[in-house]
């Protein structure tokens, strides 16, 4: 059987991670790791430090309020920030720090293809554009016990299920399965400007010359509003400090480790077991 393979790119010029992929089986050296990391730091000490600038462009912003205002009205847009404070607003990509330290791309994946620079109908198509993928294997058994065990396998490693309190009763179970957020997300937190989803996007956007982009801007009250929370993301004392990861780095050799590893799935597993309990006339309320 073909075993499935990922290139990693991943910035190295801040202290790393305890990342278990980042190994000899990828072809990783950790002697030349080592190195590499220390040229990276080298390199990022002779950055200047970073001056907090924001990257809302106010005149392009404007230049296409209408268009911005159609988009804003979509409902999925709107159940997805609710309790947010959102906006859509023209950014410059160059501008925005990353709190994400590793891209992943198929080892067959072509670059995609993208608008021109200022074509905003298309710029802001790819920014919400369609829903992620929600494809999936089931896997389902029986256990002795006579209890339900379900395994869901997927590619999308956003894959989510989600509970949905306010279905009717008598409708189907209030569950649904989520593919993450398919929009391109910027949030401002603390005077900085980060790039919260998208980093595939900004990625080629950037390689292709296309650094003005129209997104979700999300102002941020806290570091989870953030979304820079997971463990393998860059921590809040590099994020905030002299020389923080830029998205632009991901760009830059010399800030980067490229190498091969195994592709990982998504597993959601779903245990179902029933049984018979006294009454309580009181729950669910």
């Amino acid at each position: 059987m073909t075993v499935s393979k990922v290139n990693v790119r991943e910035l190295i010029g801040w202290d790393l991670d305890d990342y278990p992929y980042r190994d000899e089986a990828a072809g990783v050296d950790s002697v030349k790791l080592a190195e590499r990391a220390k040229q990276a730091r080298a390199k990022l000490a002779e950055r200047d430090q970073y001056s907090e600038t924001t990257a809302l462009l106010e005149r392009e912003t404007k230049d296409i309020q209408d268009l911005l205002k159609v988009a804003a009205q979509r409902e999925d847009l709107q159940g997805e920030y609710e309790n947010l404070d959102w906006t859509l607003a023209v950014i410059d990509i160059r501008r925005l720090l990353a709190f994400q330290r590793r891209l992943v791309f198929g080892c067959a994946s072509q670059a995609p293809i993208l608008p021109e620079r200022h074509d905003w109908p298309q710029l802001i198509s790819l920014a919400i554009g369609s829903q992620r993928s929600t494809e999936h294997v089931m896997i389902h058994e029986r256990t002795e016990e006579d209890q339900l065990n379900i395994r869901l396998h997927s590619s999308n490693p956003d894959l989510r299920l989600r509970l949905h309190p306010k279905t009717k009763a008598g409708e189907l179970l209030p569950l649904s399965l989520y593919g993450g957020s398919p929009f391109f997300e910027v949030a401002e937190f603390r005077g900085r400007w980060f790039l919260r989803d998208g980093y595939h996007r900004a990625y080629h956007l950037l390689k292709a010359g296309v650094d003005r982009m129209p997104v979700v801007v999300i102002y941020a009250r806290s570091i989870e509003e953030l979304g820079a929370t997971a463990p393998w993301f860059f921590n809040e004392e590099q994020l905030f400090s002299a020389r923080p990861p830029q998205v632009t780095d991901f760009l830059d050799d010399n800030m980067t480790l490229r190498y091969e590893r195994t592709a990982l799935r998504k597993v959601i597993r779903i245990h179902i077991e029933e049984s018979l309990e006294p009454f309580d006339a009181t729950e669910g309320r």
